[in-house]
């Protein structure tokens, strides 16, 4: 109703119909097109610029905004069809390289096919309406007249003034209100900047991350951030601080929609800092459950020579593996005895053979003839029968022999086998550096996977950043969206692009600088990989230098860092036990990742001027082991990491394993005798109760040979009665009983 309201009174005013007109014609290409770009601004420039009735202007843009919801669906399946049209990408791809002209929005499906339609109505609706206008005002506001009713509605009242075709007012109103939307923002985008970096930066870390301010400059489009902290979860210090960030941003790219900086400089970067703005107190028990969902909680091995006990309940004994391969072939070996002792080797056997016999018997007292003939023939079948069966006894007898063999070569190797077990055991838990004891060996090995873990975290949030993003056809948007079209570039650049990033900052009291260059998410584009350097070099840390690179150009991706430092400086360096309370380490190495799931890592520290002692040991024995440990003032330390970057395969080797294990040797001479005798004697008590169990195991097959012999007799015995039968006597009878 207020449309119509307002429709009447703009007919019945003292405008030109071209000004009517033209406000619902801007009204409807306004509110068919969504708030977005240039155009918008163009339109509302118009409107306010020509003398047009704007609140008809305005209710028109209403209006038809409602309209352009209902066919959103059309005008973004329309959009999509003219930006995908082949005989038009030349003409998309140049509006693309544009900065001005990617400003409109124009590859935005919806904003592109809805703007498409709402012009080309634009000119038959100027020309209906103007039409409409010019011929109906006065026969519509004479018919009104007869109607007070509507007369007192003010929508028929005619103003005779007649305005002029532009507005300077309306140009100023629109200069004003851009200049306070411009200043507005300035004072707006520096809190949402810093909000946004607060909340992401947070997310990528899973730390609290405060900045102190940021302050944007249009005139030289640079970024100031200072004051950032990444704290700790106790709430008290920082993991990293950074006094400021300043960065140069390319203006161009900007109006491209792409983020790329000349220089970056990051001064005044600190570790374990104290916090500006410090968190409530934090429980012991907070402080541990979030170290356990971090994994940051960590324990060194403690060095302790294993129990016989606890080797016997670790170790994998060659003694067990022989034993209970023995047991199931002796249980197998046994089951298959008994089982033809039941059914071979049963009196059951026998029984046929006698009822056999006895029939043979009776056929030879026979007097008919034809049962005497067959006499002889029934015997020899008799006969050859026993002869097989005796055979298959032989057969059986010579088979029992072998398993009986079987069985007491099991016993040797179980009987043999401890002998194995202990040499290998004492070789395996030997203290000479090569053995399980590796004392250097695990203490360092468990704290490199401990750092390796730690990078490999840190590597993973910043993973997906660095990757390329692949380009695919884009989904169909939800309803009031449209998709975002991309087109090839004149001069490709990725989307994110550092040309160069300083850095400064202390660890402890030492200084460092280094620079990142090329930093991008699409390498390929570029045509550039990654590198960075660091160097450093003070009373802390003496001549240190890291190189790395980070190239995505081959078919898969590597990641490369080399370090070394001449000199470093260490005190009170706590592994486990032992102890290094000062020392001076060269340091030299190199990493690889393939990938982003292969390590290769190969490092070496050599340490000189060192003071090391064992803590934990027997008082009788700890003054003595710490005074001999005095005279060891260097040895080396090379680890190797290779395999899975989740879980990597960690080598290590030293030589103080061997000067350790050597101030030990005279001391615990006795003790290690001791050790190896209760080790020992352990096997073999094991050992004989194996034996025990598998001899228990074998008297319970049955006595085949005697089973065998018993059978086999009496089938000699059976075979001895038929030696009377069926010979000349049967052949006497059937002559006496024939009448020739």
């Amino acid at each position: 109703m207020k449309f119509i309201i307002k429709l009447f009174k703009a007919l019945n005013s003292g405008q030109t119909p071209w000004q009517v007109t033209l406000a619902l014609v801007l009204g409807m290409v306004m509110g068919l097109t969504p708030v977005s770009g240039v155009q918008t601004v163009v339109i509302i420039f118009l409107a306010l610029l020509l003398n047009i009735h704007f609140g008809l202007f305005l209710v028109s843009a209403a209006f038809f905004a409602g309209i352009g919801y209902i066919f959103d669906p059309l005008f973004e399946s329309f959009g999509y069809t003219l930006l995908s049209a082949g005989a038009l990408k030349g003409l998309w791809t140049s509006m693309y390289n544009s900065g001005i002209m990617r400003l409109t929005y124009f590859n935005n499906t919806i904003v592109l096919g809805s703007f498409v339609v709402a012009v080309v109505l634009a000119l038959p609706l100027y020309v209906i309406l103007n039409r409409v206008i010019l011929t109906s005002r006065d026969k519509i506001a004479a018919f009104l007249d007869r109607y007070p009713l509507l007369a007192k509605l003010g929508i028929l009242k005619r103003s005779d003034k007649k305005d002029s075709t532009f507005r300077i007012l309306g140009v100023g109103v629109f200069v004003g209100v851009t200049a306070l939307v411009i200043v507005v923002a300035m004072f707006v985008i520096d809190p949402v900047i810093k909000l946004s970096l607060e909340k992401g930066l947070s997310t990528v870390t899973g730390k609290d991350v405060v900045i102190k301010s940021v302050k944007t400059s249009f005139s030289n489009a640079s970024l100031h951030v200072s004051g950032l902290e990444v704290q700790d979860d106790n709430g008290k210090t920082n993991s990293v601080s950074i006094a400021d960030i300043i960065a140069d941003l390319d203006f161009n790219a900007l109006l491209l929609h792409k983020k790329h900086m000349e220089l970056v400089q990051v001064t005044g970067i600190g570790f374990d800092t104290p916090s500006s703005n410090p968190k409530p107190s934090v429980t012991k028990e907070q402080t541990a459950k979030t170290a356990s969902k971090t994994g940051s909680a960590f324990k060194m091995p403690e060095i302790k020579l294993p129990t016989p006990e606890d080797v016997l309940a670790k170790a994998d004994l060659k003694s067990v593996k022989v034993y209970d391969k023995a047991q199931k072939e002796i249980d197998a070996i046994k089951a298959k005895w008994e089982k033809i002792s039941k059914e071979q080797l049963s009196a059951d056997a026998i029984d046929g053979y006698k009822k056999d016999l006895e029939k043979i018997k009776s056929a030879s007292s026979s007097k008919d003839p034809a049962k005497l003939l067959k006499l002889k023939d029934d015997i020899a079948a008799f006969k050859k029968k026993i002869d097989a069966d005796k055979a298959r006894l032989a057969s059986i007898k010579k088979d029992f022999a072998k398993d009986q063999a079987r069985i007491k070569t099991l016993m040797a190797e179980v009987k043999n086998a401890p002998g194995d077990d202990y040499k290998n055991l004492k070789s395996t838990y030997s203290l000479d550096g090569s053995g399980a004891i590796n004392v250097v060996g695990a203490i360092f090995g468990d704290r490199v996977k401990h750092y390796i873990a730690m990078a490999k975290r840190y590597y993973t949030m910043a993973a997906p950043y660095m990757k390329s993003e692949k380009k695919v056809e884009p989904p169909k948007p939800p309803r009031g969206e449209g998709r975002w079209i991309k087109f090839q570039e004149n001069t490709p650049s990725p989307d994110i692009y550092v040309a160069k990033v300083d850095l400064s900052g202390k660890f402890k009291t030492q200084g460092f600088t280094g620079v990142i260059n090329d930093i991008t998410d699409d390498q390929k584009l570029l045509g550039k990989v990654t590198t960075f350097k660091a160097t450093s070099d003070g009373d802390v840390v003496q001549k240190f230098v890291l190189n790395g690179k980070d190239d995505r150009l081959g078919k898969e991706a590597h990641e490369s860092v080399v370090f070394s430092a001449k000199n470093i400086a260490s005190s009170d360096l706590a592994l486990s036990s032992l102890n290094i309370k000062k020392s001076n380490i060269a340091l030299d190495g190199k990493a690889d990742v393939y990938d982003l799931s292969t390590l290769q890592l190969a490092s070496s520290f050599d340490f000189k001027n060192a003071v090391i002692s064992l803590e934990g040991l027997d008082k009788k024995y700890a003054d003595i082991v710490n005074d001999t440990l005095s005279e060891v003032k260097s040895f080396y330390v090379k680890t190797d990491a290779t395999g899975s970057l989740e879980s990597p395969a960690v080598h290590v080797s030293t030589d103080l394993d061997k000067k350790i294990s050597g101030a030990l040797k005279s001391i615990f001479a006795k003790e290690a005798k001791k050790y190896e005798a209760q080790l020992k004697t352990m096997l073999d008590d094991k050992m004989k109760d194996q034996l025990k169990g598998l001899n228990g195991s074998a008297s319970g097959i049955p006595d085949i040979n005697s089973l065998v012999g018993s059978q086999s007799g009496e089938l000699d015995g059976l075979l001895s009665q038929t030696s009377g039968l069926g010979g000349k006597s049967s052949t006497d009878s059937i002559k006496n009983l024939l009448p020739f």
